[in-house]
């Protein structure tokens, strides 16, 4: 059953750290770039996976409400910096060189 869930499962090396959301069946293990995070202890890991947990819940949020308003008024914004007053703004295209 999908639900949401946080918690520390113990390996080998240490303790690791992951989260759940509803619409994703599998746990989000933290990660450092491509290594998982090895905690000492169970608690270290239970922590930080609540706080990634949290950080992930709240991100549209904090994110949508910081840049200005609704997603609606977000890309408002962002159209009206490519087109002023009616008129287009050109914008220049590089070619990557092979």
């Amino acid at each position: 059953m999908n639900k949401f869930d946080a918690g520390a499962m113990k390996t080998p090396t240490g303790w690791i750290g992951y989260f759940r959301m509803v619409h994703h069946a599998e746990n989000r293990v933290l990660r450092n770039g491509r290594h998982d995070i090895i905690f000492a202890t169970e608690a270290e890991a239970l922590k930080a996976a609540n706080t990634a947990f949290f950080e992930y819940l709240n991100s549209p949020i904090v994110g949508i409400s910081s840049m200005g308003g609704s997603k609606k008024g977000v890309a408002k914004k962002a159209a009206e910096a490519i087109f002023r007053k009616g008129k287009r703004i050109e914008v220049e295209r590089r070619r990557a060189t092979a």
